[in-house]
């Protein structure tokens, strides 16, 4: 809870960070200041805004089939092709400001370009919070790191989720850097060096375990290998406990979520249904009916089908956010 000695007034706040700031140590006077949480929460919706070119460009496609660089080339109107200014790329408030559609030929864009913004601010500000509060972390440079490692998972779990939502797929090229990128950035928390390796073998082996028992009693495949690897990337940063609560946490989420859309009657069952998201946004290719091989595992219940990686991330993302204060729970 903040005392009212954090509650500084904006210029105060402004005066701390561009005319007195001399060490790292200095920013930590304003940590819980609500103009901190504001930045934290602007870069987070910055990534978001790149995240959205990535969800969209790295899927594979009939015309792209290894799917397509996020650099080149720049933002465009999906019809007509116009590039999109750079005062008309400023997070959510662009968007808002245009009423969702292009400037030059008021084409209608997806909300989900609207949502995944939103969703980048909110993990990062949640990611800010949860290191500001770590209660391991006992100087301002380690709550730091550590805010750039839970930021960093937060946008891998953001990207991860959207395109399995979209095509049932979990890139390799995600996940095959992303194990090592997060058991260094373990590392960079302190962990035991085997920690993190043990973690990605078992979250990967799991997964390959039920899909061998299940080929062994039903004669077919029953999941691709991407969860497997998202499972690993979980290990990778958190060992083997993350895996445990991503995913047991994710079958619970899972089958809590695919319930009520049972009962509310509001998904099909099937490929995922992406394609009237991606008309708004007058984008052919995205809602080409030829969608690549699953890649993870299908969470269905009933005649609803769902990819079952958005669950796992959502639990591994709770885990990143509460993780030290079940370990204190557990202790006791």
């Amino acid at each position: 809870m903040l005392s009212l000695g954090q509650l500084r007034p904006p210029y105060q706040w402004f005066r701390i960070h561009l005319f007195s700031v001399t060490s790292l140590e200095a920013l930590a006077t304003v940590a819980h200041h609500w103009l901190t949480y504001a930045f934290v929460v602007f870069l987070g919706m910055l990534w978001g805004s790149f995240g959205n070119v990535c969800i969209y460009r790295w899927p594979p496609t009939d015309e792209f089939p290894k799917g397509r660089s996020v650099v080149t080339p720049p933002s465009h109107c999906f019809v007509c092709k116009a590039n999109v200014k750079w005062y008309d790329n400023f997070p959510l408030l662009s968007y808002l400001w245009l009423r969702g559609k292009c400037r030059n030929c008021k084409t209608e864009f997806s909300p989900r370009y609207l949502i995944v913004e939103a969703l980048g601010g909110v993990l990062f500000g949640l990611a800010w919070w949860a290191a500001m509060n770590h209660p391991e972390f006992t100087t301002f440079n380690e709550r730091l790191i550590g805010f750039v490692v839970y930021a960093g998972f937060s946008f891998f779990i953001l990207i991860v989720t959207f395109i399995d939502l979209d095509h049932m797929l979990i890139l390799d090229l995600i996940t095959y850097p992303s194990v090592v990128i997060f058991y260094g950035l373990s590392l960079v928390l302190g962990h035991v060096w085997w920690h993190g390796l043990v973690g990605a073998a078992f979250g990967y082996g799991i997964i390959v375990a039920i899909r061998t028992l299940y080929y062994a009693m039903r004669k077919q495949e029953g999941m691709g290998l991407g969860d497997a690897k998202l499972l690993a990337v979980i290990g990778a940063l958190w060992g083997w406990q993350g895996v445990m609560v991503a995913l047991f946490g994710g079958s619970i989420i899972g089958s809590v979520i695919g319930i009520a859309a049972i009962i509310g009657g509001k998904l099909r069952g099937g490929a995922p249904n992406d394609q009237e998201a991606t008309a708004d946004a007058g984008d052919a290719e995205a809602a080409d009916s030829d969608e690549p091989v699953p890649d993870g595992m299908n969470f269905a219940i009933g005649s609803v089908a769902l990819p079952f990686g958005p669950f796992l991330a959502a639990a591994a993302m709770a885990y990143t956010l509460l993780h030290p204060y079940f370990s204190i729970q557990l202790r006791h």
